[in-house]
């Protein structure tokens, strides 16, 4: 099998994850901090340096990770948690996954809020700062999300621009990083909330995800339970990262995480991952049938690219490279809907989107282009 769907979840994982995993349901598998024991205490510990490793990726203090089931959870405990209410405009950019859309949607039912779309120019991607300074006055950011990888493009996001002019009319801005940390890590600056998921681009398993709070801003709680403290008190903490956690987090998961950031720093994975994406745009674009979904200046594509094949659906081209070539792609419209519009995709049922790991291989993007030269 040749595995190209590693923005949905990167397959495989550093050996040590798989490892650590097996040894952690037998040895970490406790309520951390929820016992006098000393396996609930060396559980609690792996935990807290797990938290500091993340922090390490951006340079900021553990404790301002929130671990969670997944990086949907946290986007709902974000945007739930912010208190928006009748009136307030909240901007997503055109490339943001339904883990950011849905929730704001959802939310609209009950608050009046007004959701915009940031300006984008199609016909080189980049950011309309001028445009978007014009709607930010007329209509004041109370939020602004974006994510830093688009998950059907693979474009880097210009977040430092966006969010520079967001801070000038004071907005709360979130940085969607499911498919960077740990590959492509963002600055702290101009960020109040930066959502991760563990699975991804940060090679652990399933279960594992959350957000860092880099301006201890206080969310509303929209998740509520026992925390394992002050276990008289009816209400959940007023601070700190027990204020978001409730009920027991997933310590195995963690584990896995804690041994996958270890693995990310003594690894060049943004690199691989670079030159095998800049390898495989160079032999698709000789191909007059294929059809690219990329700006001018691909060099802010990175590990996805999304394709479509003349004369064929993009769900017929999965599933031939499945079947005759065992070849794992993702089709479809890939939970991000704005974006389809933006790059003219949607009459074509989405896009063939090829998504590169660390575990990749020239030879394995040599057989795809071998593949699709049967079509």
């Amino acid at each position: 099998m040749i595995y190209l769907d590693n923005a949905a979840t990167t397959y495989p994982k550093p050996e040590e994850v798989y490892r650590t995993v097996e040894n952690a349901n037998r040895n970490y598998a406790f309520n951390a901090g929820r016992g006098t024991y000393k396996e609930a205490h060396q559980t609690l510990e792996m935990i807290e340096e797990t938290r500091q490793l993340l922090g390490n990726l951006i340079g900021v203090s553990g404790s301002t990770v929130s671990f969670e089931s997944s990086a949907t959870e946290a986007l709902n405990i974000i945007i739930y948690g912010l208190g928006l209410e009748d009136g307030d405009t909240v901007y997503i950019s055109p490339f943001e996954h339904n883990a950011v859309v849905r929730p704001l949607y959802n939310l609209q039912k009950t608050k009046n809020i007004n959701i915009e779309v940031l300006p984008f120019i199609k016909e080189t991607w980049e950011f309309d700062a001028e445009k978007a300074n014009d709607f930010f006055a007329l209509k004041k950011p109370k939020a602004v999300f974006v994510s830093h990888i688009s998950n059907v493009t693979g474009y880097i996001l210009p977040y430092e621009e966006i969010f520079t002019l967001s801070k000038k009319y004071g907005a709360v801005t979130i940085l969607d990083c499911s498919q960077s940390l740990g590959v492509l890590n963002p600055s702290n600056i101009n960020i109040d909330f930066v959502v991760f998921a563990g699975h991804k681009s940060l090679y652990a398993t399933f279960g594992v995800a959350g957000f860092m709070n880099l301006s201890n801003m206080r969310l509303n709680v929209v998740k509520s339970g026992g925390t394992g403290s002050d276990s008289l008190n009816h209400e959940m903490p007023e601070g700190g990262n027990g204020r978001y956690e409730a009920g027991s987090i997933n310590s195995v998961a963690i584990a896995g995480l804690n041994q996958s950031i270890k693995w990310l720093t003594k690894n060049q994975v943004y690199q691989h991952e670079k030159d095998l994406t800049d390898l495989l745009i160079s032999k698709l674009q000789k191909k007059d049938n294929i059809h690219l979904y990329i700006p001018d200046n691909y060099s802010k594509i990175q590990g996805i690219v999304s394709i479509n094949v003349e004369g064929y659906s993009p769900i017929d081209v999965g599933t031939i490279l499945s079947d005759d070539f065992d070849i794992c792609v993702r089709t479809g419209y890939h939970c991000s809907p704005f974006v389809h519009d933006f790059i003219g995709s949607r009459e074509r049922m989405g896009t063939v989107r090829i998504s590169i790991g660390a575990f990749n291989t020239e030879s394995e993007i040599e057989q795809l282009i071998s593949a699709l030269d049967t079509f």
